[in-house]
């Protein structure tokens, strides 16, 4: 009942609101800072303080599969998505739920950087032979070792992308969900595998190496079996590009972004 009253609430809502391109846009500082609050009430647990997930999925994104766009957000927070862990927030308003949804968009919302150099230029470093299609995915194109990176120009900025070819064991510990790219090393009586671990329980481990072969290793047969934290099998690139390839290949990145 209490969720059809919301319903019914944010219908009436929309319906007053038709001028506007968005429910968000009479909002002010003040309610976005309420609905930070709200947030770290009612969604932090699941999502993270940050909102970079956790036992939820991630909301410092652009785009959310669930939630197109605003008024979809809103419905979400008082309907929740039936089939998953994400419940009904029922014990917020319409009012509430809006400065709850003004806020998650924030959490996806990068300040606009000027870029340092030549995209152009710099999509034709990122096609270097050998180099980063080798293991990232672009719009369906490369291998999938690595983060895909058809939309990273909205997920990250210049310093991170920077910090990420210099010195991508740093960057990568410093996000959020970096565990999915762990590097394992297993040593069995016929040689090493060293790759991210894709999957592991109390039997076996899965491993895929820089080549993109999957390796399923029983633990029984292993001789030694490490987890390398703080290390990335990205190599670094500070030595390979000079300081304008550099540049331009960080440009190429930050132009990446997802379809609106």
């Amino acid at each position: 009942m209490k969720t059809r009253m919301i319903i019914s609430g944010l219908l009436t809502f929309f319906c007053a609101a038709t001028w506007a391109q968005s429910p968000f846009d009479t909002l002010t500082e003040s309610d976005l800072a309420e609905g930070e609050k709200l947030f770290r009430v009612h969604c932090a647990r699941c999502h993270g303080i940050e909102g970079g997930g956790g036992e939820g999925s991630n909301l410092a994104r652009a785009k959310l599969k669930y939630a197109p766009d605003d008024e979809s957000l809103i419905k979400l927070l008082g309907e929740g998505i039936p089939g998953t862990g994400m419940p009904e927030i029922w014990t917020l308003d319409v009012q509430q739920a809006t400065r709850v949804a003004a806020y998650v968009r924030t959490l996806g919302r990068l300040e606009e950087e000027e870029m340092p150099g030549d995209p152009e230029r710099g999509a034709l470093v990122y096609q270097t032979p050998g180099g980063c299609p080798a293991c990232h995915i672009v719009a369906g194109h490369g291998s999938g070792i690595g983060p895909e990176l058809t939309d990273v120009g909205d997920r990250r900025g210049l310093d991170y992308l920077r910090q990420s070819l210099l010195d991508p064991a740093t960057a990568q510990s410093q996000t959020m969900g970096y565990q999915d790219y762990l590097t394992v090393r297993a040593k069995t009586s016929e040689g090493q595998v060293e790759g991210l671990r894709i999957n592991e329980d109390a039997f076996s481990v899965q491993i895929r190496d820089v080549g993109g072969t999957v390796h399923s290793l029983r633990k029984d047969d292993l001789v030694e079996f490490e987890k390398v934290f703080g290390h990335s099998l990205m190599p670094e690139y500070g030595g390979e590009l000079s300081a304008r390839d550099l540049d331009d290949l960080i440009s190429y990145l930050m132009s990446l972004r997802a379809e609106q």
